[in-house]
This record gives structure tokens, C-alpha cells and sequence, in this order.
């Protein structure tokens, strides 16, 4: 039992961390930013404001529109749903499942209770009524040589 080593959670952490770097190397190097995307699941998600809203629209093609979920938590806006295949061939069933998740930081307090949602046509289309008397919330980005994702 001498060669049982314990793992703790900080470790395990940074196995994690440096399995993700490495993924995302290898991806990078061979794959263009669009199948980075569909290899994560990710959706190609846009927030435009409207006036009083916030419009968040996703590219999701061939969903069950049951399948999706939105949900507003204080000044985030997550959306989920899957996909899911089936296919018959020669009495056997085969049936593939791809689930997506994304999650958008919003600019101002919305009405949780008045977001409405439709989807048409492979668009996932989110109106988020903005609360009122209330401003945008303004955030700088700086630039970070050592972040992941960016091409060197």
C-alpha cells in the first residue's frame, strides 16, 4: 500500500486545468475556431440591445424546443438544451445525444418574470425587458498575454 497516493482537491484541480490547456492546444492547432465551438457544444450566441431589452439570439439548429431551458439569475442568463438523434437501420435503434450549454453576462438588471423566449428556424431568440430606473452595468477588458484561447 506503500504506492497508494492520495489526491487532493487543489490537485486534481490543476490536473483538470493543465488536461484543458492541453485539449485546447491540440485543437487549436488543427481545428478552426467554428469546430473548437461544435466540439464544445457551444453555440454562437449575440446580445444586441433594443431599447428597453436585451435581445440575446443563438444559433442552435435541430432542437427539440422542449429540450430547452432558460433561466435568468441575477446578471446572468443561461440557456441549455440537446439534440437528439435517432436512427433505424435494419431493426437496430441508434440514438446520439448532444447536449449545449452557454452562459451571457448581462449589461443591466432585467425583469426575470417577463423574459420571453422563441425558437424558428434553428434561432433561439431571448427578450430580456431591462428593469426600469436602472443603468448598464459598464466593464473594461484587459488584455492578458497568458490567457487561454489566444493564438500566439
Amino acid at each position: 500500500m506503500s504506492d497508494l497516493h492520495l489526491w487532493h482537491r487543489t490537485e486534481l484541480g490543476k490536473l483538470r486545468q493543465d488536461m484543458e490547456e492541453l485539449f485546447d492546444s491540440l485543437v487549436r492547432d488543427f481545428c478552426s475556431p467554428l469546430d473548437l465551438r461544435l466540439l464544445r457544444c457551444e453555440p454562437d450566441v449575440r446580445v444586441v440591445n433594443e431599447g428597453d431589452a436585451i435581445v440575446v439570439t443563438a444559433l442552435v439548429p435541430n432542437l427539440d424546443p422542449r429540450s430547452i431551458k432558460v433561466s435568468v439569475s441575477g446578471s446572468r442568463l443561461s440557456i441549455s438544451g440537446e439534440r437528439v438523434e435517432e436512427d433505424r437501420d435494419a431493426g437496430s435503434l441508434y440514438i446520439s445525444r448532444q447536449g449545449f450549454a452557454s452562459s451571457v453576462r448581462l449589461s443591466s438588471a432585467v425583469d426575470a418574470d417577463q423574459v420571453t423566449a422563441s425558437y424558428a428556424g434553428g434561432m433561439l431568440r431571448i427578450v430580456l425587458p431591462r428593469l426600469a430606473g436602472r443603468t448598464p452595468v459598464r466593464t473594461r477588458a484587459n488584455e492578458h498575454n497568458n490567457e487561454r484561447g489566444r493564438h500566439e
